[in-house]
């Protein structure tokens, strides 16, 4: 069993304060001292902080030994570890749209601890976040999506650095160079006020827009409406 927490007091969802909750039944990979990807379950409730991971099913096979624990949350069996702690993970393309937080499973964290004695993991964000603020009268989102406009890597693989008691590093090296926020079948009706407008959030891996970005939000019914960013960001 390992116990896990946030840097800070600071996941898988934010609060009404944007700090960083989890959800009851998560799903995290931990390689528990060696390069097998375990899968373990948060066995506390939504809301909480911090909680206890319990072991899903012990991993078999060929593995290396680690120098201690690493765990990145979501779970996903094709996640490796190198026998130096580098992760590699798919970063997701499209992500699913949740009201006022993150969708679930968006928002990748990762862990380390300062040996195989140590059964503490302290999740950081790998990327930051976009919040999207929209209105309009009787406008229905269906999708939102992001794109560089200097070819910057925003899905597929990535390798993820965790550093214990520090800022986990990544590096894209995918080639998927745009990320979708998906608002369900029935789209999202947004807010028909602009002092009180309606929250998208998407979760980007850590990348510099050289040259800005384009946010294109299409409506669920057709159309769409363009913003772009021209510079550096």
């Amino acid at each position: 069993i390992f116990h896990a927490g946030f840097e800070g007091d600071s996941r898988t969802y934010l609060d009404g304060e944007l700090r960083l909750r989890w959800t009851a039944g998560d799903a995290v990979s931990i390689f528990a001292g060696e390069t097998l990807n375990g899968e373990y379950l948060f066995a506390g409730e939504t809301g909480d902080n911090s909680g206890d991971f319990e072991e899903v099913q012990t991993p078999m096979g060929a593995s290396e030994s680690l120098a201690g624990h690493y765990a990145i949350y979501p779970y996903d069996p094709q996640t490796t570890i190198s026998s130096n702690g580098v992760i590699t993970y798919q970063w997701p393309a499209t992500q699913n749209y949740a009201s006022e937080t993150v969708g679930l499973g968006a928002n990748v964290m990762v862990a380390a601890t300062a040996d195989i004695d140590d059964y503490e993991l302290i999740f950081r964000n790998v990327g930051s976040f976009l919040r999207l603020k929209l209105w309009g009268a009787q406008q229905r989102v269906g999708s939102i999506t992001i794109e560089g406009h200097n070819g910057e890597i925003l899905a597929g693989e990535a390798q993820i650095m965790p550093v214990y008691g520090g800022v986990p590093t990544s590096k894209m090296v995918g080639q998927t160079t745009q990320v979708t926020l998906d608002c369900g079948s029935e789209g999202v009706l947004v807010s028909d006020t602009k002092d009180a407008p309606t929250d998208f959030w998407i979760v980007l891996p850590e990348v510099t827009f050289s040259q800005g970005f384009t946010v294109r939000v299409n409506g669920a019914y057709g159309g769409q409406s363009v913003c772009v960013v021209n510079s550096e960001v």
